[in-house]
């Protein structure tokens, strides 16, 4: 699975806000009320990046242990499960991915609010963009975790 690049979700952001903000403008137009965020989806998404990040800790531990070992102070740890990592990167990529359309999203639904004639909420958009962020962000931490790191001696193969 090739990692996450930054650029790729910032293009997806920046692809749903503008895209969301004329489709935004469509609706309003045409007699249906502006979208908000709702408090399930603000209150959703950072309770994913902890679930996420909490999925992690096993390899937070094997790193501390690895680097211990690498020291000379300890013996060598048992690695983590490969399976168990595999789908934790693919929840990572996931997570990480869905935070940035979130995020464009919610993006789009704060600037149609703040451009509105009529300001109905910006408290919403702002923690729906928000907890988006930390969606993607600890998706990119996560998914950086479980890189395999380089081997520290070239020529032992």
């Amino acid at each position: 699975m090739k990692p996450t690049k930054i650029l790729n979700l910032i293009s997806i952001a920046s692809a749903v806000a503008v895209i969301g903000f004329f489709v935004i403008q469509l609706m309003v137009g045409n007699g249906l009320p502006a979208p908000t965020s709702g408090l399930n989806i603000i209150l959703l998404q950072p309770g994913l990046a902890i679930i996420l990040f909490l999925s992690a800790i096993p390899m937070i531990r094997y790193r501390g242990k690895l680097k211990q070992f690498a020291e000379k102070k300890g013996k060598r740890p048992k690695p983590v499960d490969p399976t168990y990592a595999i789908r934790t990167i693919a929840l990572a990529k996931s997570i990480s991915l869905t935070g940035s359309v979130f995020a464009g999203w919610h993006a789009a639904i704060l600037v149609y609010q703040l451009l509105a004639p009529q300001t109905i909420a910006v408290v919403g958009p702002i923690l729906g963009t928000l907890g988006a962020l930390s969606m993607t962000v600890v998706g990119l931490v996560v998914e950086n975790l479980f890189r395999i790191p380089p081997d520290q001696e070239r020529d032992s193969a």
